[in-house]
C-alpha cells in the first residue's frame, strides 16, 4: 500500500496538489476492498471508520479525489447505466479483466477470455493502432434474472 500511496503522492505533484490525510484515506480504503463500490458507499465507509471519522471527509471530497485516481490510472470507473451508476475499483496489482454487467440487478461478472483479446489485438494490429488499454463492458441479463 505504501508504494500506491507514494505513486499517488507522485501524481498529486504533477499536479500541484498534495496528499492530505483525507485523501490517503480515501486512497486507503478504495484498496481495502476487492469489490466494485460507488463513490456515496466509500463515502458511508469513511463515516463508519473511527479513524477517517477524525478527518472530517466530505462527499465532495471523496468525488474529487475518486476523479484524480481514476485520471492517475489508480482506479477505474465502471459506468453500470441508468440506476446503477459508477462503480470503481483499483486497478494496481489486478490482472486484466472485462465485466459483464445485468441491467436489471446491477451484478458485476468479471471475466477474462484470452480468445477474446487474441482478436483485440489482432483487429488493433490490422488497423496500425498502438493500444496502451482497452475495456469491454458487456451489457444485459444475468442467468438469475431471466429466470425471474
Amino acid at each position: 500500500m505504501k508504494d500506491v500511496a507514494r505513486k499517488f503522492e507522485d501524481f498529486l505533484r504533477s499536479r500541484d496538489l498534495r496528499l492530505t490525510k483525507q485523501r490517503e484515506a480515501i486512497l486507503e480504503a478504495i484498496y481495502a476492498t476487492h469489490k466494485h463500490v460507488s463513490a456515496d458507499d466509500l463515502y458511508d465507509r469513511l463515516q463508519r471508520d473511527e479513524r477517517s471519522k477524525s478527518l472530517r471527509i466530505s462527499r465532495a471530497t471523496v468525488y474529487r479525489t475518486l476523479s484524480l485516481l481514476v485520471d492517475g490510472g489508480f482506479i477505474q470507473a465502471l459506468d453500470i447505466g441508468r440506476d446503477h451508476g459508477t462503480l470503481y475499483e483499483h486497478v494496481l496489482g489486478h490482472s486484466h479483466h472485462d465485466h459483464m454487467v445485468c441491467t436489471e440487478c446491477g451484478k458485476i461478472i468479471e471475466f477474462h477470455d484470452e480468445e477474446l483479446e487474441i482478436v483485440q489485438a489482432r483487429a488493433v494490429e490490422r488497423h496500425g493502432f498502438l493500444a496502451s488499454s482497452h475495456r469491454l463492458n458487456v451489457f444485459g441479463t444475468c442467468r438469475a434474472c431471466q429466470q425471474d
